[in-house]
């Protein structure tokens, strides 16, 4: 088995999976030039939110059953956002006729002055 090259994205990708996908799905709609649809976002809000309603009853409420379902339920939603946002970027990536089939790569920064001027 070969270990990965850059091991922080191993890091990254275990400790902060939400994190690593939303940068995924940035870097991709960035590149790509792809504008947000509204209705992605509000589902990302929802999650973000159910995770805080989640903390917020898990410290004030007296009952483990009612916080354990408010947690249950926010996990749900951040796995179920978490698969959309995956398989959005694995599709542009796939089906876009800019990529070809194959991930974009950073610019360099002589591109950058390119697509800037």
């Amino acid at each position: 088995m070969n270990c990965p090259k850059i091991p922080c994205l191993c890091c990254e990708v275990i400790c902060c999976p939400g994190l690593a996908a939303s940068a995924n799905r940035i870097f991709i709609m960035q590149r790509l030039h792809i504008q947000p649809d509204p209705c992605d976002e509000y589902i990302i809000c929802c999650s973000n939110i159910m995770q805080i309603v989640a903390c917020f009853v898990r410290i004030c409420c007296d009952d483990p059953g009612l916080a354990d379902c408010f947690t249950y339920a926010a996990d749900l939603m951040f796995c179920i956002t978490l698969a959309c946002m995956n398989t959005q970027v694995n599709f542009e990536v796939e089906k876009n006729a800019a990529t070809h089939g194959e991930w974009p790569t950073l610019m360099r920064k002589e591109e950058r002055k390119v697509e800037m001027a």
